[in-house]
């Protein structure tokens, strides 16, 4: 018997006819149990997450459906801390039940730069060099110097900050710049009784920077009066620009400065005491 007789045979086909219906069977049940795996046709639609908060979102209800996933955080000063803003699918996108919604939200903690060192640069070129470390400048004063429009002094917050200190991004820096003219000296000013404000405010007028900052007893920022200050002052004596003068505190609900400013040695101090 050649094998064209044998598949025409009643004995073939009955077999052939089974294992076509067998794997149609088969076939037939993996694809609905692939369709029931995948979910094929059914689609869901995926909310708006953008502008919420973490604590809100882990409220949500209608969330069941996903898997959230937060691959990438960035600081934004002018938006709180765990709020969304950005989602991968977008909102109102049909997917699947169980897709994963990637999530870009805004770090609680800042990120931290290095200061970079800005001294003896020009404005131009340390505004450009502030950019680029992201952060962002302030104020700029000029201070008598011969060196017209270099960065004499950089001061973060009323204090001097060194190069290489961390810092966090989108800080605001303050640069003292030479005004082109004068000398590089000034005399020390006499801070004994003045206000932390007034005191800082002086320092900074002078072309100085405020140094360490001593809190004794009770005082603190609102009550704050100048005790001592290194260096001293001197009737006559002068110290470079850009000098620092560390200062220490009393509160002037608990202590007689007026009493304290005459006991000074009025020979070296020459100071108006009724104007503090």
């Amino acid at each position: 018997m050649n094998f064209i007789q044998f598949i025409t045979t009643r004995r073939f086909l009955k077999h052939f006819g089974i294992s076509l219906l067998i794997s149609l069977i088969l076939g037939w049940i993996t694809l609905s149990l692939l369709k029931q795996y995948t979910k094929h046709g059914s689609s869901i639609e995926v909310p708006n997450l953008v502008g919420l908060s973490s604590q809100e979102i882990s409220q949500m209800e209608d969330l069941e459906d996903f898997e959230l996933l937060v691959v990438d955080s960035v600081y934004d000063y002018e938006k709180p801390g765990g709020m969304i803003v950005t989602q991968d699918p977008q909102p109102k996108s049909k997917v699947k039940s169980g897709r994963t919604i990637y999530l870009s939200m805004v770090a609680f903690v800042p990120e931290q730069v290095k200061m970079p060192a800005l001294n003896d640069l020009s404005l131009r070129q340390a505004k450009a060099l502030l950019q680029t470390y992201g952060l962002k400048l302030g104020s700029v004063k000029s201070i008598p110097d011969p060196a017209k429009n270099a960065v004499l002094q950089v001061t973060y917050k009323g204090r001097s900050i060194q190069p290489g200190a961390m810092i966090r991004k989108g800080s605001v820096i303050d640069l003292f710049i030479g005004s082109g003219s004068g000398g590089t000296e000034a005399q020390i000013p006499f801070l004994i009784g003045k206000s932390r404000r007034e005191a800082i405010s002086e320092i900074i007028r002078l072309g100085m920077v405020t140094g360490e900052e001593i809190y004794n007893g009770n005082s603190d920022s609102t009550n704050a009066r100048v005790y001592l200050q290194e260096p001293f002052y001197v009737y006559g004596l002068k110290i470079p620009l850009s000098s620092t003068i560390n200062l220490t505190y009393r509160s002037d609900e608990s202590f007689d400065f007026e009493s304290y400013i005459r006991s000074l040695e009025i020979d070296t101090i020459k100071v108006d005491s009724t104007s503090q």
